[in-house]
């Protein structure tokens, strides 16, 4: 993820990510971050904005932990994020200041 705008340099916080699955046919909905052994890998914690406005997060997947059923199943995908201040991902006292999503298309598990 890319931010746009000068604003940017002057925000800090706890970004948060997640995917979301969502079956097309039989097979369950579901998170990335429930299959994940450390779903902490989809968190960027203490970011700063002054230290760069290009934000990755590559993670592996460990085999068979996507859920499939006979002949493969197929997933509506949609990435998630949000950024907190005065707390982390899973703290109830932080606070949500910017939330949003995207589009990933449909993929097939086999």
């Amino acid at each position: 993820m890319y931010l746009k705008g000068r604003l940017w340099k002057c925000i800090c916080g706890h970004w948060c990510f997640d995917v979301g699955f969502t079956s097309i046919g039989d097979g369950p909905n579901f998170n990335l971050s429930d299959v994940l052994p450390d779903p902490s890998v989809l968190q960027v914690p203490d970011w700063k904005g002054c230290d760069g406005l290009y934000i990755e997060r590559c993670v592996t997947v460990p085999p068979n932990r996507i859920p499939t059923e006979h002949c493969g199943s197929l997933y509506q995908v949609g990435a998630k994020f949000e950024l907190r201040c005065c707390g982390g991902c899973n703290d109830e006292n932080s606070h949500l200041a910017v939330a949003g999503h995207e589009r990933q298309g449909e993929y097939m598990f086999v």
